[in-house]
C-alpha cells in the first residue's frame, strides 16, 4: 500500500507541482517494474489527474502526441508510465517536466518515437 501511495505521489506530483524525493522516486519505480497492478494504478491516476477536460488543451495535446483528441490523456499517461518503468524517464527528467523544460529526449518519449 505504501508503494502505491508513492506511485500516486509521482503521478500527481508532476501535475500539481509537488515532486517526490529521488529516493521515493526510485522506490516507486522498482515497485512499478514488479507489479502490473501498480503500473495500472499509476496510469489510471495519471489520467485522472491530467484530465484534459478543456477541449482546446486536449486538442493541443493530441496534436503534439500525433493521436486522436479523445485518446490524448490515455496516450500521454501510457507513454509516461512506460517510460518510467523502462527507465527512459529518470528522476532528473521528472524534474525537467515539473519545471516545464521539455528536452528533445522527453519530446521523443511523449511522441512515441
Amino acid at each position: 500500500m505504501r508503494a502505491y501511495i508513492t506511485l500516486i505521489l509521482i503521478a500527481t506530483g508532476l501535475l500539481t507541482g509537488c515532486v517526490p524525493t529521488e529516493k521515493q522516486y526510485d522506490a516507486a519505480v522498482r515497485v512499478a517494474r514488479g507489479s502490473e497492478s501498480q503500473r495500472n494504478g499509476l496510469l489510471n491516476e495519471c489520467i485522472r489527474q491530467l484530465g484534459l477536460s478543456d477541449t482546446k488543451a486536449r486538442h493541443n495535446a493530441a496534436l503534439f502526441l500525433n493521436v486522436a483528441d479523445k485518446d490524448a490523456p490515455k496516450i500521454v499517461c501510457s507513454r509516461y508510465t512506460n517510460a518510467i518503468v523502462s527507465g527512459d524517464i529518470t528522476y532528473q527528467d521528472m524534474l525537467d517536466i515539473k519545471n516545464r523544460r521539455y528536452t528533445p529526449k522527453l519530446i521523443k518519449i511523449f511522441q512515441g518515437r
